[in-house]
């Protein structure tokens, strides 16, 4: 197997995070991270008690403050995958120990160079928009998708189910924590959205795509903040936007 060489692009970013608690909600049990300098991004969204899911989620985004700085894209990588198994381990222990769950989704977005990587567990997701598209990186680790995945139902049929939004993954739920990952290359005027499920139950594929191809991160921020206003809020909402201007 062929060494990886030590690459480095300079790149230009912008990124910007926004939550708000749910106007039906009275406490937000969902976390981010926006970390440009460390080229890190996170979402979380909190499962269990109030108290409990808020503080999992806060956990998890106060440990990955702790990523140190990669010398190779895979090093960041396995840098952040074992965080996030600790926070599992942390998560699990108190569990055990005070008998309530403590747990969350999570969906992190690194870059080193010209590579990026999104791991995640639960339904939280990431999105890229390049040359006018729209792209799901990540697949729901929920049961609709299962449901979808094993041919049981089509996805028009699943987007009826009554309970498909129950979560089949999230750090502190299981011992062992199984992550999803997919690896690309990035490139100049890539557009990129972690978020919560209480953003995506509310705004279209289409009304995502139209936010994100405004001039700046912020703007795609402050446009889906303000349409977002006068909507029926059910749950918490978090969502980070991080542009890739242009490689120097």
């Amino acid at each position: 197997m062929a060494q990886e060489q030590k690459r480095t692009y300079p790149v230009s970013l912008e990124s910007w995070g926004y939550s708000q608690t749910g106007n039906m909600r009275n406490t937000n049990q969902d976390s981010f991270l926006n970390w440009a300098e460390r080229k890190l991004w996170a979402v979380g969204d909190g499962v269990g008690g109030q108290e409990t899911s808020g503080a999992a989620s806060k956990t998890i985004m106060t440990m990955l403050m702790q990523t140190p700085e990669p010398e190779m894209f895979s090093t960041h990588i396995a840098n952040v995958t074992r965080i996030l198994e600790e926070a599992n381990s942390l998560l699990v222990s108190q569990k055990l120990a005070t008998d309530k769950m403590a747990a969350s989704t999570i969906v992190a977005l690194l870059v080193h160079g010209d590579m990026a990587a999104c791991l995640w567990a639960g339904d939280s997701r990431c999105y890229i928009l390049r040359g006018g598209i729209l792209y799901q990186c990540t697949k729901d680790h929920s049961l609709r998708q299962e449901k979808i995945d094993r041919g049981d139902l089509t996805v028009f049929e699943a987007q009826r189910m009554v309970k498909g939004n129950i979560i089949t993954n999230a750090v502190g739920v299981k011992s062992k924590l199984t992550l999803g990952e997919e690896v690309f290359s990035i490139r100049a005027g890539d557009r990129f959205l972690l978020c919560t499920d209480g953003l995506t139950n509310l705004l279209s594929a289409d009304a995502l795509m139209t936010y994100l191809s405004r001039q700046s991160a912020k703007e795609a921020v402050d446009g889906i903040a303000e349409s977002l206003a006068p909507m029926r809020q059910p749950d918490n909402i978090t969502f980070v936007i991080m542009f890739v201007s242009r490689f120097d």
